[in-house]
């Protein structure tokens, strides 16, 4: 039994099937297999508000309360494009809300969580984006459009990312620095974050400490699991 499993960035919508299958077998691997799961953000491709919970959404959500009921922990941390998951979807789904950046302990290791895209400081729109949307004052202005606008306004997410297609692959990755810096403050040598979509290890050197830092991959193709238990520590696997 694996004690905890790190995901992000399943991107799930109605029209892609193959996420969709692929988290429903994760679904089922996760009922014999674990008993913590960490979501750290993006687990919809697009969120306009609880008020849009339809048929899809909410059987995704009781899936995931199926496994709230067997004793399994549920949390998530917002991303950038679900970040109007509020108290009713957490309800129906069964999973606590962690703000960013949570710290939590594995064992006798603390560990830094975050979305990730906090540390990809040259892409300078989206972190004017990035400021909007987590200025505590914009989902209670924003909540009040109707919802129709509000799904038109969501949608348009899907533009964006394939606009950032067209943007260097050093301007949408993280900066280095940044990720030591916020490393440092917090006194943490280990941390774990999505959003980029490249999944791996990087270990960085700071005054003969090392820091390492655990990359989730996307739900596109094979996605990976990071696994923590107390034998092996963190390591990556598929389902």
């Amino acid at each position: 039994m694996i004690d905890v499993v790190f995901i992000s960035d399943l991107h799930l919508h109605p029209e892609d099937h193959k996420i969709q299958e692929r988290f429903n077998q994760f679904i089922e691997w996760a009922k014999v297999s674990v008993k913590n799961i960490y979501i750290l953000g993006d687990f919809f491709h697009a969120w306009a508000g609880d008020d849009s919970i339809d048929e899809w959404s909410r059987g995704i959500a009781l899936q995931l309360h199926a496994l709230k009921n067997q004793g399994i922990n549920i949390f998530y941390m917002h991303g950038n494009r679900d970040f109007l998951l509020g108290r009713d979807f957490a309800q129906l789904a069964g999973w606590t809300i962690l703000s960013e950046p949570t710290i939590i302990k594995l064992g006798q290791e603390k560990i830094l969580l975050v979305h990730g895209d906090r540390y990809c400081t040259k892409d300078f729109a989206h972190q004017r984006f990035r400021r909007l949307t987590r200025n505590k004052l914009f989902p209670y202005f924003f909540l009040k459009l109707p919802l129709k606008l509000r799904q038109r306004l969501v949608s348009q997410v899907r533009y964006r990312s394939q606009m950032n297609l067209n943007k260097s692959v050093e301007e949408m990755d993280v900066v280095s620095e940044v990720i030591i810096q916020h490393m440092v403050y917090y006194k943490i040598t280990q941390l774990i974050h999505g959003h980029t979509h490249k999944p791996g290890i990087t270990i960085y050197e700071n005054n003969l400490e090392k820091l390492r830092r655990y990359v989730l991959s996307d739900w596109d193709d094979k996605p990976q699991l990071l696994c923590y238990d107390n034998t092996k520590g963190l390591c990556f696997a598929h389902i």
